[in-house]
């Protein structure tokens, strides 16, 4: 996510601006009303200076603060309560401006030279990063829904202009142009400087086309910045004017301008506006000292709202729900886990009656959410969520298995059953295994659950719609991979279900050495014991003429098959495996009893039992 919530569809960016850039010529007046929120301070014990400019939709946050010694300013991310300073090696500072739901957190830093590079958090660690063929790289945006960042460079020519992605962004006519977040939909909002230095906010809609925003009150602006614009089509920027503080605006849906003040403070900066209307940013106070806050709306004495949102609280564990407003973009597996923080999203197809599972190491999006339809979600941890959107049209029919319908389960665990599971991962090989199906079995229950591959990822998933347990801990469950004619293309992998793996709702594996074993091998015949036939499954390491010969308790010769050359691979299924019709060479059923059959390669041979019982 980018430090500014995100998903607005093109056309409705265009009317929001542009019914906003004609209220304020048409209506605003100088005396522009206060908005109604309710503030907390968010702040760290010691620490005098918390310039909160970043929030992330599970109540994280980044910015920047002071050095401990007090020298110079740097980075700092608020996680789970635990507070972290980042300072960039051999800087003169460090700042943040972005924090995504997976905790990643972007900035910039400034170098001994005086010039800037942008600077990413991840797991524990900053790394640098440079827009191809800047000279200064500002980051200011993270998209959740892509990955991609946001913000300024500088090129060799010493011009600004604002990138998406690897999207460089021009104003046009404009001297300067500055970026800061992009949605969902591709729109990037920022600000830009005319030829005759007045500074002016813009939207960058998605098909390339520009829309102004302005200020009219304030004809003598030093500066003007669009920061955020929410789902429902709430913005927040911030502007000053000579000879005035810097000042934070809100625009509801409406049109209907705010100011943002938080009561007490020398200047308010929103830097962040929610997707439930609440707002994160700083202040200061007269005693210098600067604070984070969090503003939540009141209901406004106009009766107006924020637009439609529906708010819910998740706790840890496995969920059924349905979506309960249609969001403004195309959602998918992955944005509803961006959403809400969630290990595995998994959906019924009711026409198969399989469930299909996504998890977050996909190397896609994943299936469309819709309207009328459950989705089965597992939380590592309680969240409250929002959603916002309109109102479901044209729904498809509800399921018809009983959980799968329109509801919400989000206020409460259903039960503490591990009612859903998900074994997930990628194979490893040369190839490509698109189409290539994933069998799991569990040894205990003996319930298979399958899955295709496609990219190399598989996701099989169970689920118990009267939410009984499907999985415990310690179940050992067989994973077996097969081609796309059905034949067994691995070994049988073997993995022990952990509490941690429950926890997540998912168990993550990756099975190597499809199609190629390491190792011949020769495994144990099945049916075992039998009458009157059974097949003898093997592998090979590589490609070479082959037999195996049945041998009576004697050590007497029975029976030879000869099964000519055969490619390296694995020979496991009845379509593949060698098979014995429980005769002798003459073609003579041979008697119950103890038999010995022997694999020979001219590098290779191994003997195992087996027994007949008629």
């Amino acid at each position: 996510m980018n430090h500014y919530i995100k998903t607005k569809l093109p056309l409705l960016i265009c009317l929001i601006i542009i019914c906003f850039t004609g209220y304020a010529v048409a209506q605003m007046s100088p005396e522009i009303p206060i908005a109604d929120y309710t503030f907390e301070t968010i702040e760290v014990p010691g620490v005098d200076f918390l310039e909160v400019a970043a929030s992330n939709e599970f109540g994280d946050y980044a910015g920047n603060t002071r050095s401990a010694d007090g020298e110079k300013e740097v980075a700092f991310t608020l996680i789970d309560g635990v507070f972290t300073r980042h300072d960039f090696p051999d800087s003169q500072q460090t700042d943040f401006y972005a924090l995504s739901n997976n905790g990643v957190a972007a900035g910039h830093y400034k170098d001994s030279d005086g010039l800037y590079h942008g600077v990413i958090l991840e797991n524990g660690e900053l790394r640098q990063y440079d827009f191809p063929g800047a000279t200064q790289t500002f980051i200011y945006g993270i998209s959740d829904e892509t990955g991609a960042l946001s913000g300024n460079i500088v090129d060799e020519a010493g011009v600004t202009h604002a990138f998406s992605g690897d999207l460089i962004i021009t104003f046009p006519g404009a001297v300067a142009t500055y970026g800061d977040f992009v949605n969902a939909a591709g729109a990037v909002v920022g600000s830009y400087t005319d030829a005759e230095g007045m500074p002016h906010g813009y939207v960058r809609n998605p098909d390339g086309s520009f829309t102004t925003l302005d200020l009219p009150t304030s004809p003598n602006l030093q500066y003007l910045f669009v920061n955020t614009i929410t789902d429902v089509g709430l913005i927040g920027f911030r502007a000053k004017a000579v000879d005035d503080i810097l000042r934070s605006y809100i625009i509801l849906p409406s049109g209907v301008l705010y100011e943002v003040q938080r009561p007490g403070s020398v200047i308010t900066v929103v830097r962040n506006v929610n997707q439930d209307g609440s707002i994160i940013g700083f202040y200061d106070t007269a005693d210098g000292r600067r604070y984070g806050f969090i503003g939540r709306p009141n209901p406004q004495a106009n009766g107006e709202d924020l637009g439609n949102t529906f708010s819910m609280h998740l706790s840890k564990g496995l969920h059924m729900l349905s979506v309960p407003l249609k969001p403004t973009v195309h959602t998918t597996a992955r944005s509803l886990a961006v959403k809400t923080g969630a290990t595995t999203v998994i959906t019924l197809d009711t026409e198969n009656q399989a469930f299909i599972a996504w998890t977050p190491n996909a190397p896609d999006d994943g299936f469309p959410i819709e309207g009328a339809k459950g989705y089965i979600l597992n939380l590592p941890q309680s969240r409250a969520i929002v959603f916002t959107g309109t109102a479901w049209t044209n729904q498809t029919q509800a399921p018809t298995a009983p959980a799968l319908t329109p509801m919400i389960r989000g206020d409460r665990r259903v039960v503490q059953e591990a009612w859903a599971f998900v074994v997930s991962g990628y194979l490893e090989g040369l190839q490509q295994f698109n189409d290539y199906r994933v069998t799991v079995r569990n040894h205990r229950t003996n319930t298979v659950m399958e899955t295709q591959v496609r990219s190399n990822y598989f996701a099989a998933a169970t689920a118990d719609l009267n939410y009984r347990s499907v999985i415990e801990p310690g179940d050992t469950l067989g994973v077996v991979v097969t081609d796309t004619q059905g034949n067994i293309v691995s070994k049988e992998f073997n993995f022990t279900v952990n509490a941690a793996d429950l926890a997540n709702a998912v168990l993550s594996v990756r099975l190597t050495d499809i199609g190629s074993p390491k190792q011949s091998l020769l495994l144990q015949n099945y049916p075992n014991p039998f009458n009157p036939e059974t097949w003898i499954p093997y592998q090979l390491s590589e490609g070479s003429p082959v037999s195996v010969s049945i041998y009576d308790t004697t050590g007497k010769l029975v029976r030879t098959l000869q099964l000519g050359f055969q490619s390296a691979g694995f020979y496991n299924s009845p379509e593949r495996a060698a098979y014995w019709d429980g005769r002798n060479a003459l073609g003579e059923p041979v008697a119950s009893g103890v038999y010995f059959y022997q694999l020979v390669t001219p590098s290779f041979q191994q003997t195992r039992r087996m027994l007949i019982l008629k």
